[in-house]
């Protein structure tokens, strides 16, 4: 606790290899200094019969004078060596610039190909290997991307620049790379009911028990607490009525964890939460509310329970043994950021990504409208081309929504390979000006204006204010409703389907931090059972309803095109306009502590149609007066 008494709350921590600035710079030095092709595919998703420019940089580190594409259109891995095609075609590259790099202290070269277009429904794979005529005597360097991680002894050909990435938290992890790129050619678009969702996330075990029983009391907040599908199927009527369309349930296959995420069968229920019978039912009810239902799928990794682990680890013969990458069998392989029982699975061997897919499959047929992918850039773009192909295939109308934290370069290169990814960048810019102070007014909109403009136009990214990974939005306020409300009010009028993370709409928060003071991370302090009845905030949960109503009124108006009217630092007063003629709104938003007055360009009547705070909130002629951390949406008289 503070000397004020209030809890200790810190600062948000982005998981993976670029949490912070000497991890992001090691990152960017190495890729730099290298061959870099980073999925530069110009069209990302390219259509049928459309050519495909391809685009590589190559670091100072690489001596090469040509640089040579080898492409399949069926299905073979291409191969080749300099310049010479072995399996598929050869494309030679074009050297269009040659800059210098500051960072690396060196040039940089830009190459450039094209691979011809294809038909419908081919999938294009492709390597790219940079040599040098001159000096035969060096080897090829491929352009590669760091497949995961391993410890223990550092495996052959990991490069100093490489190692330096994952020096994590006082122990040394290992990089090893693949080469795997490919997109699929199609006409397949993200569906529209994806692009007007209000998304419900359910962390299973802890939303609701089977008929009301009170919820277990582990040892530790990592145990069991005994939420069930059949609770969440009990309790599907709080979902309806808060107004969302899209329920999103934590995993729910067997596992030894509490969050799943570490699966050891894909194709059945843990018998913790229920059975096959209580999904499909589970399924029904929400389709005849009009509510669709997405899994949490991790194809990324596996719990070391998992039969074909236990196989490959057991006989390096077996055919499962090919699902993983030992680089010292049997104990030393690539796992989830080091994380022994959490082994990566190739989701490009053959067998590993059958099982994937063939998984995928089952549950769609069940009747499943599709899945979130946990950490989606684990697995190759390759994986995600064909995955999204088959359960299209399946599901005509289905999603993929993967959970990358990484950079909005990287994600939209998922383009064509998902349907989108979850919002992490507007998630810290909300969190940024109302939970933390870290954003005035005017830097919020410039960002928020920037990233919105750079996201694909066929790539959704819904957005978040808390999630299972994070403290909670009130646990950073401590306890201020106001400041979550107005985050809300923010975050539902911009035009990525918003998700709220189930209890955040009742003024659910928790007892201690998700990091204790030696920097250890403990994210199940954000995921506790669920309050119900008087535990509630019922003028909360009003203000939610009423304000996700006011979004599924027009979901059309909040992804036109925003304008900003007043970014005022001064004042703490933001205020954009979304929509046009009778169906605008004007957006008023007042991150001050201190109630706020500020001349807003009306032009002509306006009401107030929701308010954060509706004794606070008037109209004034062309003014709008605002009570702290207060908020409203306006409508035309």
């Amino acid at each position: 606790m503070t000397a004020a008494g209030e809890p200790n709350v810190s600062a948000d921590f982005v998981f993976g290899t670029l949490a912070t600035d000497e991890l992001r710079l090691a990152q960017l030095r190495a890729a730099t200094l290298g061959v870099r092709h980073g999925h530069d595919v110009r069209p990302a998703d390219p259509e049928p019969d459309e050519p495909a420019t391809i685009t590589v940089r190559v670091g100072p580190a690489v001596a090469a004078t040509r640089v040579t594409a080898y492409w399949t259109a069926d299905g073979r891995t291409p191969a080749g060596e300099r310049g010479v095609a072995a399996v598929g075609t050869a494309v030679e590259l074009e050297r269009v610039a040659t800059d210098w790099d500051t960072l690396t202290w060196g040039y940089v070269e830009t190459w450039r190909g094209v691979l011809p277009g294809q038909p419908e429904r081919t999938l294009v794979r492709y390597r790219i290997e940079a040599w040098s005529e001159a000096a035969p005597e060096l080897p090829s360097t491929w352009a590669t991307e760091i497949a995961g991680v391993v410890s223990g002894d550092r495996p052959p050909g990991v490069t100093d620049a490489d190692a330096a990435q994952f020096a994590l938290g006082g122990s040394q992890l290992w990089p090893i790379r693949r080469d795997a790129e490919a997109y699929h050619v199609d006409r397949e678009r993200a569906p529209d009911w994806l692009r007007d969702a209000v998304i419900y996330q359910v962390f299973v075990d802890r939303f609701a028990t089977t008929d009301g029983m009170p919820f277990a009391t582990p040892a530790t907040p990592g145990g069991f607490y005994g939420g069930t599908l059949r609770g969440v199927l009990q309790r599907l009527d709080h979902i309806a009525e808060l107004g969302a369309t899209v329920v999103w349930l934590s995993p729910i296959f067997p596992s030894p964890s509490h969050h799943g995420y570490d699966a050891s069968d894909y194709g059945s229920v843990e018998p913790r939460l229920g059975t096959e019978a209580d999904l499909r039912e589970l399924i029904a009810a929400c389709h005849r509310r009009g509510l669709r239902i997405l899994l949490d799928f991790a194809a990324n990794h596996v719990s070391s329970d998992h039969p074909a682990f236990q196989r490959a680890i057991r006989d390096r013969t077996a055919p499962e043994a090919s699902w993983f990458t030992f680089t010292r069998w049997p104990d030393q392989y690539l796992s989830f950021f080091g994380v022994a029982d959490h082994p990566q699975l190739d989701a490009d061997d053959p067998g590993a990504r059958a099982m994937l897919v063939d998984s995928a499959r089952h549950w769609l047929e069940l009747g499943v409208d599709g899945f979130r992918c946990d950490y989606a850039q684990g697995p190759s773009h390759a994986f995600w081309s064909v995955f999204r192909a088959e359960i299209r295939a399946v599901a005509p109308d289905s999603v993929t929504l993967g959970e990358i934290v990484e950079t909005p370069a990287l994600q939209h290169t998922f383009a064509g390979r998902l349907d989108g990814c979850l919002d992490f960048i507007l998630q810290a810019a909300l969190r940024g000006l109302f939970a933390f102070g870290t954003l005035t007014p005017s830097a919020f909109d410039s960002l928020v204006r920037r990233h919105l403009a750079a996201i694909p136009p066929d790539f959704v990214q819904p957005s978040f204010l808390d999630n299972h990974d994070m403290n909670r939005f009130l646990w950073t306020v401590r306890g201020d409703t106001r400041r979550l409300k107005l985050a809300a009010l923010c975050q539902m009028t911009l035009p990525g389907p918003p998700i709220v993370y189930y209890g955040t709409e009742v003024g659910q928060s928790q007892e201690r931090d998700v990091r204790s003071a030696d920097g250890s991370g403990h994210p199940e302090e954000s995921r506790m059972p669920m309050p119900w009845g008087t535990e509630q905030d019922g003028d909360l949960l009003a203000f939610y309803g009423a304000l996700i109503g006011a979004r599924r009124s027009s979901p059309a108006r909040w992804g036109t095109a925003r304008t900003t009217l007043i970014a005022d630092d001064a004042s703490g007063i933001l205020a954009y306009r979304c929509g046009s003629g009778a169906d605008a709104r004007i957006v008023v938003l007042g991150t001050s502590a201190v109630p706020a007055r500020r001349e807003v360009p009306l032009e002509g009547a306006w009401h107030v149609e929701l308010a954060t705070d509706p004794d606070t909130t008037a109209i004034r002629g062309t003014d709008v007066a605002l009570g702290a951390f207060g908020g409203a949406i306006l409508r035309p008289a």
